[in-house]
């Protein structure tokens, strides 16, 4: 589904406060039909390809062994089961925003998407962590992410929360969530939420923020789920002649 009905422009203060702070909010990029038909898409995904133990379905706060529900389901890569996501105005919106903040052309952008869900009173937090340390600290990345919601976030549904300018400093130590190394969820301790802020949006707006951003989002605590659908847009990276150990990761 494509949709023209929606107009924006980045202007100087968003990107002044992305460099700034690591992140910022972005008007909204679907406007209601949009919205509608990606949580049809989203929904569809999640009933027919939400498989334990699958390649693309992962419990980021969870064992694969454990019982009982997913704690923090998401599904990486949607667009490979729904490649119309590919085609929808708000892909193209998105991809066009990415290149605008990170100053690389459209058709030198790689990217991946994920449907991240919290159902309603049920489910972990996302902890305190940054994107990069997932990454393999052989290569340097330059990138963001483009986070939508599809449901209204707010601090009690699990909006995201930032730490202004701790995109500056290096990747923070990591482990997985409770010490296992059976979650694939990872955390940091070494975050002081003080100074967090939190980014409450409409359905359709938008969070984007710096790979290195450290980001949190509490448990859903509403009657409702909390849908978001991310788009993770990057440049070729570069590679590192002497990479930092990132011991929390086997490549590493």
């Amino acid at each position: 589904m494509r949709s023209e009905t929606l107009d924006f422009e980045i202007d100087e203060h968003q990107i002044e406060a992305y460099r700034r702070d690591g992140f910022t909010t972005l008007p909204r990029l679907a406007d209601d039909p949009e919205v509608a038909w990606l949580r049809g898409v989203y929904d569809k995904l999640f009933a027919d390809y939400a498989v334990p133990r699958t390649a693309d379905y992962r419990d980021i706060a969870g064992r694969d062994d454990a019982d009982g529900p997913a704690k923090l389901p998401q599904i990486i890569k949607p667009e490979k089961y729904a490649p119309e996501l590919l085609e929808s105005a708000h892909f193209a919106r998105c991809r066009t925003i990415a290149s605008t903040f990170l100053n690389i052309p459209e058709d030198e952008l790689d990217f991946y998407g994920h449907a991240i869900l919290k159902p309603p009173r049920y489910g972990a937090p996302t902890p305190w962590h940054q994107d990069e340390a997932y990454m393999d600290p052989k290569w340097k990345w330059r990138g963001l992410s483009i986070w939508t919601p599809l449901d209204g976030a707010t601090v009690e549904s699990g909006c995201l929360q930032y730490i202004p300018g701790g995109h500056l400093h290096p990747v923070l130590p990591h482990h997985h969530i409770d010490h296992d190394d059976r979650i694939e969820g990872l955390m940091t301790d070494e975050v002081d939420d003080s100074d967090a802020v939190a980014c409450p949006l409409e359905a359709g707006a938008a969070v984007i923020h710096d790979f290195r951003a450290p980001h949190y989002a509490g448990p859903n605590q509403t009657d409702q789920p909390r849908r978001a659908y991310v788009l993770v847009f990057m440049g070729r990276p570069a590679e590192v002649v002497d990479p930092e150990p990132r011991p929390w990761l086997k490549t590493a």
